[in-house]
């Protein structure tokens, strides 16, 4: 792997760079940002581990925004890493450092002893960390484009040495995601510098995985708190249809919701994008606002805005930002069809539909009255090759996924060109009559928009851990996951179908698979969808 350190950032000089002692004596890298008002404050709290003044991480520009909004704001380099000491170790420390620090910030003249906890990705689960302490400052807390379900310690997973309990950070339906951890686990905690390069992906996985990091605990087995569905504070939660971790932060969504009623509010924002905030494009290409300062403004508007009023109602008690910027229960975006809101999700007036997958590669409303086998071969030494050239901004050049779909171990099954505008708005799931053998393995799912020009571009993937069958037919069931997204008239749906994704997740060993398609229980894929178009 051809890895190289990526330079500090420079100190940011609209913030105060300070040091927050812990209990153990390890100091923490700290810039603080206050309002221009003078006077005590509510405080947002955000930790990272990917350096907190990086100008790719627009954590300044971030932290400018929400001090033109009157707040605080504390930005903090987690245990280890950049300029904080320490050993940097992914998710253990961070329940009792965000404690440490919030009893910091409480402590400070220019604090109101209100503190909201905001983050992405790895800074949303620092974020849900220090709001799950337990520590009575922490009033709101919104995470973005994360899951609290993490995974745990142990032997392994699957032979992938780096965690046994299956959680949807580490994991996507029980399958251990390689490609995604490999690539974090060595450019982030190798270390207190980020690394960045290309990683060499035809090395054998047991050469890419020497070495690593392991993924420490699951929180809330082995710290005993309340940690994936706790609803005890008032939370935002912000996905994208197109981030690897949308169904775990649903789940944490929908957990939390359960828990919490009669108690604190829980929000759901769902945007078209990816895990950097992308944003879904017809054509498959959107512009990147790490290079494009109109579409970064764009960007920061539109994920800021729902966050400062939900900051607003519930660190200050203050709805006139409301006016301009609703934060209904859920709001979500149709790709092609704009931002809804609504106090639900799937969103009231939403139907299952359901699809048969027929003999020659059809999708149907109807089934054939005869069944059908169809059967490949699973060959782990030319696996079928991952599509997207970055799983965490796939949205920036969307694939066209025809240079999969004609190989022999991948089937599709097509749709006929649609009469209307269908909008898809909530869980999908596929089932599938498998035989597998003479080895269990696992099965990659797709569901794809095909064009009228025959461009097939993926809307969700999943993959489902499947078992040995000794020639029988046994049902699995693939979870895809949650999208809205309209297709326009004369576009197709598909379903692609492969027993391998590779570096995405390892191929298993080599097997004969067979699905069963027609007759009462073919394989069939089922949708939840709005009666109607959205224009």
């Amino acid at each position: 792997m051809m890895l190289t350190p990526v330079p500090f950032g420079s100190p940011v000089p609209q913030a105060d760079a300070l040091t927050v002692r812990l209990r153990d004596g390890v100091r923490l890298a700290t810039d603080v940002y206050l309002p221009p008002s003078p006077g005590r404050s509510p405080t947002v709290l955000i930790r990272t581990p990917y350096d907190k003044t990086r100008p790719t991480g627009l954590l300044p520009e971030i932290a400018d925004r929400l001090t033109d909004a009157g707040y605080a704001v504390v930005v903090q380099d987690v245990r280890g890493k950049v300029r904080s000491e320490g050993r940097a170790v992914p998710f253990v420390n961070e329940l009792a450092d965000g404690w440490d620090t919030l009893v910091w910030i409480t402590a400070q003249p220019w604090s109101n002893g209100a503190v909201g906890c905001w983050g992405n990705s790895y800074y949303g689960f620092t974020a849900r960390a220090a709001a799950a302490s337990g520590h009575p400052a922490v009033r709101a807390l919104a995470v973005r484009l994360t899951s609290a379900d993490i995974g745990g310690s142990g032997s392994g997973s699957g032979g992938s040495g780096v965690g046994s309990e299956v959680g949807e950070f580490t994991h996507r339906n029980g399958v251990f995601r390689f490609g995604p951890m490999v690539e974090w686990l060595s450019t982030t905690w190798a270390g207190p510098a980020n690394l960045d390069g290309a990683i060499d992906w035809s090395l054998p996985p047991h050469q890419l995985l020497a070495g690593l990091p392991r993924l420490a605990v699951d929180l809330g087995a082995d710290l005993g708190v309340d940690f994936p569905g706790h609803g005890r504070v008032p939370t935002l939660h912000c996905t994208g249809w197109y981030d690897l971790f949308q169904a775990g932060q649903l789940a944490d969504w929908r957990r939390a919701v359960g828990s919490a009623r009669g108690r604190a509010p829980q929000y759901l924002v769902a945007s078209a994008g990816d895990h950097m905030d992308d944003l879904f494009t017809r054509d498959g290409r959107s512009p990147d606002h790490l290079t494009d300062k109109t579409a970064r403004e764009a960007m920061l508007d539109r994920t800021l805005a729902p966050v400062v009023a939900f900051f607003d109602r519930h660190l200050r008690g203050r709805d006139d930002r409301l006016d301009s910027v609703p934060v209904p229960p859920v709001r979500w975006e149709c790709a092609g069809a704009g931002w809804h809101a609504g106090s639900e999700w799937p969103p009231a007036g939403a139907v299952p539909v359901r699809l048969h997958l027929v003999a020659r590669g059809a999708l149907r409303s109807v089934p054939n009255p005869q069944s059908q086998n169809t059967c490949w071969e699973h060959d782990p030494a030319d696996p079928v090759p991952v599509t997207d050239a970055d799983w965490w901004r796939p949205l920036l050049a969307l694939p066209d996924e025809r240079a999969v779909e004609s190989r022999p171990d991948v089937l599709t099954f097509t749709g006929p060109p649609l009469a209307a505008p269908l909008c898809l708005a909530g869980p999908v799931r596929l089932a599938l009559p498998l035989s597998v053998g003479p080895a269990s393995g696992h099965v990659v799912a797709k569901l794809c928009a095909v064009a009228p020009d025959g461009t097939s571009r993926r809307i969700l993937e999943a993959p489902q851990p499947v078992t040995r069958t000794d020639g029988a037919y046994a049902p699995v069931t693939v979870p895809l996951g949650d999208t809205g997204h309209l297709l326009p008239a004369g576009h197709r749906l598909r379903v692609q179908l492969a027993t391998s994704c590779y570096p995405s997740y390892l191929p298993g060993p080599a097997g004969r698979f067979a699905l069963r398609t027609g007759g009462h229980d073919g394989a069939h894929l089922d949708l939840t969808v709005l009666p109607g178009a959205l224009t």
